[in-house]
């Protein structure tokens, strides 16, 4: 039998017999009690079972007549209890948020300051939590006297929880056993009960003010189109990192070609470690750690820390760039190094990591917008048709509606850079006869961190390359190449630029059929 069965058959107006139901081992009538107000329940224990009665039904004693105390071992004892003119009940209100509220009831006579309190695991209605309240009270006026007394073996059939009439002093006295102890002759304890307490008593509703809309605002936000630097995620992601103050559970990401129609395309569970630099970021050399460069984040969230050069190798302390183009850097920093409130110098750094070389500038401003790259940036999952598409996007927090003032729409693009080729790599040139001779060393986007191999997986359908000649800005030629080298014939150099050239500018691509074009890798040759 449920607690909160025995709790409403107790304290609700209902007068039919509750039902009866095992007890587990180990488990006593007096642990429940203590889930009901007043630690009151009209049932009482017998081996392995709890039985209850609604409080107004006599049951036993109208079948062996009323009940007296045995002659020969003296007359009830009867003596005042104290009992309490207020009561306070805790419950919740509803069952969707459990708010906490509490029902009051007070007894206007007698001199007693006694505050009886309990708290209900109940979800209730102000009404009935108030009619609770006062019938509560009532009962502790009720069953404010008790009594011992004394009966013979032959009542073995009664035990804890019965209800009985008995005459006493010429009156007849309802009676609820509360405690039977066996010694040859049966010692009772009993308390005086009116059922009529028990009965509905209608409280007037109450007119509860709702609450003010606790105010909040936008979450800080970095929608983050980058290459695919973790192994765990899909090429064609995209990523959002975000922040709140206080942190609102989750922040939630909509995308609509359109101002209606959003759809959930991705759910922020954590804050994630933002800041901006506090320094102006010269370019770096790639491929190599930098001891020399550093420069100051100061954090909105999080922290950061140090690591040694073996976990910094293996990828920890990854973290983003955004320059004025609104480009992610990739970078990572052995040094974190806390120089002032929520402000770090970050050392020892690897520069253009995932390919983000591109992303690179000469010097990158003050001022640059910093995401570390950990388990909190949240990955968004792109459809084809979404890639390369500016889209409106729309993000606020979880537990508020998209329609919300906290919601906030940017148009962004994903371009999935995940599926982009790296650029390539060691650029040479030779002359033959007047012709000129490129090569170049490709990379892989996937797989390339087997030592063991001669040569880096193709991770493309294919192999293709365009190099374009260039003239200043403009492009004279782009030659096409099925292998990392090409030649330049001195003929279409007479055509491009009236002579042989001695010198030529190119910037170099590798292309696949899912992207396009890599980075451009530049060079004069």
């Amino acid at each position: 039998m449920s607690l909160i069965t025995e709790a409403l058959s107790r304290w609700l107006p209902k007068h039919n017999p509750a039902p009866s139901g095992r007890l587990d081992e180990g488990e006593s009538l007096g642990a429940i009690k203590t889930s009901v107000p007043g630690g009151r329940l009209p049932a009482g224990e017998s081996p392995g079972t709890i039985k209850s009665s609604a409080p107004d039904t006599i049951n036993k004693g109208s079948s062996v007549g009323p009940l007296i105390a045995y002659h020969n071992l003296g007359e009830p004892v009867w003596a005042p209890r104290d009992y309490a003119a207020f009561a306070r009940e805790g419950f919740m209100q509803n069952a969707i948020v459990y708010p906490q509220a509490v029902a009051e009831a007070r007894r206007l006579t007698g001199a007693s300051g006694r505050v009886a309190e309990a708290d209900l695991p109940i979800v209730l209605d102000d009404g009935l939590a108030g009619s609770i309240a006062e019938s509560w009270l009532y009962e502790t006026w009720a069953t404010r006297e008790s009594a011992t007394f004394k009966l013979p073996p032959s009542t073995l059939a009664l035990e804890p929880g019965d209800i009985v009439s008995a005459d006493i002093g010429g009156q007849t006295r309802l009676l609820r056993l509360t405690d039977v102890s066996e010694h040859g002759v049966r010692d009772i304890q009993a308390l005086s009960i009116d059922p009529s307490v028990y009965d509905q008593i209608d409280t007037p509703a109450r007119t509860a003010t709702p609450p003010p809309l606790v105010q909040i605002g936008s979450p800080s936000v970095a929608l983050m189109d980058l290459p695919q630097w973790n192994a765990g995620f899909d090429a064609s992601s995209g990523y959002v990192a975000t922040m709140q103050k206080p942190w609102p559970g989750s922040v939630a990401l909509f995308a609509s070609p359109q101002d209606t129609g959003y759809q959930l395309k991705a759910v922020a569970k954590a804050a994630a470690t933002l800041g901006a630099t506090l320094d102006d970021v010269p370019s770096g050399p790639e491929g190599r750690l930098d001891h020399r460069a550093s420069f100051r984040v100061r954090l909105t969230n999080g922290a950061l820390t140090s690591v040694d050069l073996i976990a910094m190798l293996a990828g920890a302390n990854l973290a983003a760039l955004r320059n004025a183009n609104g480009e992610w850097e990739i970078i990572q920093f052995q040094i974190a190094e806390l120089v002032d409130t929520q402000t770090y110098r970050l050392s020892g750094l690897l520069r253009g990591q995932f390919g983000t070389e591109s992303a690179m500038t000469e010097t990158l401003a003050t001022g640059a917008q910093f995401v570390l790259l950990d388990g909190a940036v949240a990955r968004v999952p792109l459809l084809e048709s979404e890639r390369k598409l500016t889209l409106n996007w729309r993000y606020g927090p979880g537990n508020r509606d998209i329609g919300d003032a906290s919601y906030v729409t940017l148009p962004f693009m994903y371009r999935a850079l995940g599926l982009r080729p790296l650029s390539p790599v060691h650029i040479k040139s030779t002359r033959m006869s007047g012709d000129i001779r490129l090569s170049w060393v490709r990379r892989t986007r996937t797989g390339g961190d087997n030592w063991e191999l001669p040569e880096v997986p193709l991770g493309e359908e294919s192999e293709t390359y365009e190099v374009d000649i260039l003239d200043g800005a403009a492009v004279k030629r782009t030659l096409m190449a099925s292998t990392p080298d090409v030649v330049y014939p001195a003929s279409e150099q007479v055509a491009d630029f009236g002579s042989v050239q001695s010198s030529i500018a190119v910037k170099i691509y590798q292309t696949n059929v899912i992207f396009g074009r890599s980075a451009p890798r530049a060079a004069t040759v």
